[in-house]
């Protein structure tokens, strides 16, 4: 005997509210669709379609958020489901049920909060920045992330690539160069909630020489670690600044 519309919206509410697609991952059916109208995604089969539920707990639970709060309305094809994280409305899915199986989900996320999460990485980058916590900073970032700086001067690399490196070049320059505060800080919202641009300013000091330099940075944002940067800044003036450093400082400095 096929399963019930309220059997199968009891146990995926179960799994919902605990982020876990393991008590319902079999209701759907072989040829089951899901759809992210607001993205333009649609994932078709019962096993592509679990995966991608998985990827988005992994990604929920890197940024802290563990269980949500799920309120399910029987429908005449099956049944909606309103889930809210913390409070806030996260998400409204429309499911459809033939034959006691799911054959479609339709998910409707609430795309102002993946960019607000996505703006609150920004925030923790920018406050480990002016407080100089480097190791903080680099824990910001996933493990293999590309960071790319398209105005670097010619001979110098343009990418660089994983988080110990990008570790090791943050306290080489804290060896010569102190934030001392930001400035000017815009944030624009993009399409794609995972993705931001930023505009801001860094006060800085090296040898002595107190200075700002200006930035904007597009920062995308998966499973609450930073996955990709675009830096642009004048980095010839920087590089003029550095070399003067250097040229002004003993043999045995830590720029020498």
């Amino acid at each position: 005997m096929p399963r019930t519309v309220p059997e199968i919206a009891a146990r995926v509410r179960a799994g919902m509210s605990s982020l876990d697609t393991a008590p319902f991952a079999d209701l759907f059916a072989a040829d089951a669709v899901y759809e992210l109208p607001f993205l333009g995604h649609r994932t078709e089969g019962r096993d592509a379609i679990v995966a991608q539920l998985a990827t988005g707990r992994e990604r929920a639970r890197a940024i802290g958020v563990t269980e949500a709060q799920v309120e399910v309305t029987i429908s005449e094809t099956g049944f909606v489901l309103e889930l809210a994280v913390s409070g806030h409305p996260s998400s409204v899915g429309v499911v459809t049920v033939a034959d006691g199986e799911i054959t479609a989900y339709r998910d409707y996320p609430n795309l102002a909060l993946a960019s607000l999460r996505t703006r609150e990485v920004f925030d923790r980058f920018l406050a480990a920045s002016v407080a100089n916590r480097w190791d903080d900073l680099a824990d910001l970032y996933a493990e293999d992330v590309t960071v790319e700086m398209p105005f670097t001067p010619a001979g110098v690399p343009r990418e660089t690539k994983g988080r110990e490196e990008l570790r090791r070049r943050f306290h080489a320059a804290a060896a010569v160069r102190r934030i001392t505060a930001a400035g000017n800080v815009v944030v624009h919202e993009t399409n794609d909630p995972s993705v931001l641009v930023a505009e801001f300013d860094l006060h800085q000091e090296l040898g002595g020489e107190t200075f700002v330099a200006s930035y904007v940075m597009v920062m995308t944002v998966e499973n609450g670690l930073i996955t990709h940067t675009r830096d642009y800044a004048d980095t010839a003036a920087s590089a003029e600044r550095i070399k003067r450093f250097r040229e002004s400082s003993p043999a045995d400095s830590p720029a020498g």
